[in-house]
């Protein structure tokens, strides 16, 4: 293979990793915001001492119950899409690292 063929293939790669590093930071900084959300839902609250405000509490518990378990399955997906996209990134590194030796290789015989 020649050396402009090794070199255009390596920067290709450089690209996939590039465009592949990023979408994982993009998953990651997702899965982290839902986690925030899931935690400030259940951030402890104190108790009104308004009856009024009692019934507005507990329809709000009831809400944010709801909403816990709506997150957490949307934060499973997101853990699980994270892991495939390390994944992917991890592999596309080792394209890199693969092009980079053969044509290191390539240039110390030439």
């Amino acid at each position: 293979m020649t050396t402009r063929r090794l070199q255009a293939l390596g920067d290709l790669a450089q690209l996939v990793h590039d465009h592949e590093l990023a979408r994982t930071a993009r998953m990651a900084r997702a899965r982290d915001a839902t986690t925030d959300q899931i935690a400030r839902l259940s951030a402890p609250r104190p108790a009104p001492d308004d009856p009024a405000m009692l019934q507005v509490r507990q329809a709000h518990l009831a809400w944010a119950s709801g909403q816990r378990m709506r997150l957490n399955q949307i934060l499973a997906r997101q853990t699980a899409d994270l892991i495939e996209q390390r994944r992917r990134t991890a592999r596309s590194l080792g394209r890199v690292e693969a092009l980079s030796r053969l044509r290191e290789t390539q240039r110390k015989r030439g």
